[in-house]
C-alpha cells in the first residue's frame, strides 16, 4: 500500500513538472518571437529614416541644381560662335538657353515671304547682345526693370529686344528719346502679353518671335497704326484679339492653333499660317474667302475625323480649300431682286489615300427674294440650295441644267409648286436627302414616284405639310394608309389638307367621302320597313275578312267587288 502511494505521488508531481517546464518553454519562445518582430519593426523604421533622407538629400540636390541653372546663362558655345562666322548669316538655327529655358532662335529665313514694311531683326543681334554687358548702357542679363532692348543699326526708329521675362524690360526704354516705329522681340518667356499696352499703339510693325507666348489679351487700340504683325514659333492655341484697323499682314506660323483668328475687319489681309500641326481645315474653310495666304502649297490643315464628312484624320494642302473662292464669283446675282448668298457646304476627300485630295460642296441660300423661276446657274457642286419664302416653281432646270445635278438637299417652302411630276426623272430624285415643299401648291402627290425613291434609300425625308390635295374616295382608301405608312419618311403627314375640303387628308371618313348622288343603297333599310308593314296590313286585312264571312255568312263591300279568281272554289268548300 506504501509502495502504491508513493508511486502515485511521484507520478502527479512528474506530471507537475512537465506542466511546469511546457508552460516556461512557451512563455520563452513567446518572448523570443516577440522580440524578434520588434527587432524587425525597428530595422524597417531605420530603413525607411535612411530612405527619406536620401531622398531628402537628393531634393536638396535637385533644388540646389535648379538653382543654379536659374542663375547660369548659356551663352553661344565656341563651335557654334565658330559656325556663325564662318557661314552666311541666314545658314544657321541657333539654340540659346535663358532661365534654363531651351528655345530656338530663327534665323533671317524667317523674314522669306514677308513684305517690306514688316520689321525683322537678325537673330545674330541677340547673341552679340550679351557680349556687350559691361557697356554702361547695356543692363545685367536677368535685371528687371532695366531696358533689355537696343536700337537696330541699320534700320532707323526700329529696336529689337531679347530674352524678355518681364515687361518692364521693354517698357524700361521708353524713356529713350528715340522713336519707336518698329519693335521685334526674341525669345519672351512671358505666358501672355497684353496688347493694349501704350508702348505697342505707335507701331507700325511688330514682332513677338521664338518665345512661349500662350495668350494674347485684350486688343489694340482703335486708331494703332499697325500694319504687320508677327508672332510667330510661340505657343498660341487661339487668338481672340481685334484686329488693328491698317493690318496688313500676320504672321502666326509655328504655333498650336486649330483655326484662324476670327478678324472682324474687311480689309485684305495676308495670313501665314504654315507649321502649325493641329489647324483644321473645317474653320479655315469658312473664312477662307476674306483672307490671303502664305505658301497656300506648303500651308497643311487636318481633315479631321470629328466632322462626319470623314473616316480618319490626314492633312491638306489649303491652296487646295482655295477651289472654295470661286463659290462667291459664281454665285447667282437676281436682277432687281439682290443676290444669293454662297458658301462651302461640306468636303469629302478624294483620290489616292497617301495624297488626299478634297471635293468642296456649295451651300447656295436664294430664299425671300421674291423669285419667280430658278437662277439660270448655280456654283459648281452645289450640295444644299435654298429658295425658301418665293414665287417660283420647278421648271426645268433639274432635268437640263448640269449645275442643278449635284443638289441633295432642296428647300423650297411657301412657293407656288404645283406638282412634283417636275422632279420626276432626274438625278436629284435619285441621290436626293431632303425636300421641304411646305406651304406649296401641290394638288396630287405621284405615290408611285415617291415609292419608288424612298424604298431606294433609307433615311430619305420630304416634308409636304400645308399643301391642300384634291381629296377624293382614292384619297380615303389609299392615300391615306399610304401616309400612315410613310410616317417615317414624311413627317408632317398629319399637316397635308384638302382643298376641296374643310379637314385635313388624315381626317377623312371613308363612308363619308366615298358616297355617290345615285346610290340608293342607304334607302334600302326604309324600303325593307314599307314592305313589311305592307304585308302585316294585308295579313290583317284577309283575316279581317275570313271572320266577317264566318260570323255574317258574306264578304265585306271591297271584297265582294273583287272578281272571282280560278282558285276562289278552294276556298268555297
Amino acid at each position: 500500500m506504501f509502495s502504491l502511494q508513493n508511486c502515485n505521488t511521484f507520478l502527479l508531481t512528474f506530471l507537475i513538472y512537465d506542466v511546469v517546464v511546457f508552460q516556461i518553454s512557451r512563455a520563452t519562445h513567446d518572448e523570443t518571437k516577440v522580440r524578434a518582430l520588434q527587432l524587425q519593426q525597428q530595422q524597417q523604421q531605420q530603413q525607411q529614416q535612411q530612405q527619406q533622407q536620401q531622398q531628402n538629400e537628393q531634393n536638396q540636390q535637385q533644388q540646389q541644381q535648379q538653382q543654379q541653372k536659374q542663375q547660369q546663362v548659356t551663352l553661344v558655345t565656341p563651335s557654334l560662335m565658330e559656325i556663325m562666322d564662318n557661314q552666311n548669316d541666314n545658314a544657321q538655327l541657333t539654340t540659346t538657353t535663358v532661365s534654363s529655358s531651351p528655345i530656338t532662335v530663327a534665323t533671317a529665313s524667317s523674314a522669306d515671304n514677308m513684305p517690306e514694311f514688316c520689321f525683322f531683326a537678325e537673330p545674330q543681334l541677340c547673341f552679340n547682345f550679351h557680349n556687350e554687358n559691361a557697356s554702361d548702357s547695356l543692363p545685367q542679363q536677368g535685371a528687371i526693370n532695366m531696358c533689355h532692348c537696343r536700337p537696330h543699326p541699320n534700320v532707323t526708329n526700329s529696336w529689337y529686344c531679347c530674352n524678355i521675362t518681364h515687361i518692364s524690360m521693354i517698357t524700361a526704354c521708353r524713356n529713350t528719346s528715340s522713336n519707336w516705329s518698329n519693335l521685334h522681340i526674341y525669345n519672351m518667356t512671358m505666358i501672355e502679353v497684353d496688347l493694349s499696352l501704350s508702348i505697342f499703339q505707335t507701331l507700325h510693325s511688330l514682332a513677338i518671335t521664338d518665345g512661349n507666348i500662350s495668350r494674347l489679351v485684350k486688343s489694340f487700340s482703335r486708331v494703332s497704326q499697325i500694319k504687320c504683325l508677327n508672332f510667330s514659333n510661340n505657343n498660341l492655341s487661339n487668338i481672340t484679339m481685334r484686329a488693328p484697323p491698317f493690318l496688313k499682314f500676320l504672321n502666326i506660323s509655328k504655333n498650336n492653333l486649330t483655326q484662324i483668328p476670327k478678324l472682324k475687319q474687311n480689309q485684305n489681309i495676308t495670313l501665314d499660317v504654315r507649321d502649325n500641326k493641329r489647324m483644321l481645315c473645317k474653320p479655315l474653310l469658312e473664312t477662307i474667302f476674306r483672307f490671303k495666304f502664305v505658301a497656300p502649297n506648303s500651308s497643311y490643315c487636318l481633315l479631321d475625323n470629328n466632322f462626319h464628312w470623314f473616316n480618319s484624320t490626314d492633312s491638306i494642302a489649303i491652296n487646295q480649300l482655295e477651289m472654295a473662292r470661286r463659290f462667291h464669283t459664281e454665285c447667282p446675282v437676281i436682277p432687281g431682286k439682290g443676290n444669293c448668298i454662297c458658301a462651302p457646304e461640306h468636303m469629302i476627300r478624294t483620290g489616292d489615300p497617301s495624297k488626299p485630295e478634297v471635293k468642296i460642296f456649295c451651300r447656295v441660300d436664294c430664299s425671300n427674294l421674291g423669285l419667280t423661276e430658278l437662277p439660270s446657274k448655280l456654283p459648281l457642286n452645289t450640295f444644299y440650295f435654298d429658295i425658301t419664302n418665293n414665287n417660283a416653281n420647278i421648271g426645268k432646270h433639274f432635268h437640263n441644267n448640269p449645275t442643278y445635278q449635284s443638289i441633295a438637299k432642296l428647300f423650297a417652302d411657301n412657293n407656288r409648286i404645283e406638282s412634283m411630276h417636275d422632279l420626276e426623272g432626274t438625278k436629284f430624285m435619285d441621290h436626293f436627302q431632303e425636300i421641304h415643299l411646305r406651304n406649296n401648291a401641290i394638288s396630287r402627290l405621284p405615290e408611285y414616284l415617291l415609292t419608288n425613291v424612298l424604298n431606294s434609300y433609307v433615311g430619305r425625308i420630304i416634308y409636304l405639310g400645308g399643301n391642300k390635295l384634291i381629296c377624293d374616295c382614292n384619297s380615303a382608301k389609299v392615300l391615306k394608309i399610304w401616309l400612315l405608312q410613310r410616317s417615317r419618311d414624311i413627317p408632317d403627314y398629319n399637316d397635308i389638307l384638302c382643298r376641296n375640303m374643310p379637314q385635313r387628308v388624315m381626317e377623312l371618313q371613308e363612308i363619308k367621302v366615298c358616297q355617290s348622288p345615285h346610290d340608293w343603297t342607304a334607302y334600302v333599310y326604309y324600303l325593307i320597313a314599307c314592305e313589311v308593314i305592307l304585308l302585316i296590313a294585308l295579313i290583317a286585312k284577309v283575316s279581317y275578312d275570313y271572320w266577317v264571312f264566318k260570323t255574317a255568312g258574306y264578304l265585306p263591300w271591297p271584297a265582294s267587288k273583287m272578281p272571282k279568281l280560278p282558285c276562289d272554289w278552294l276556298c268555297e268548300s
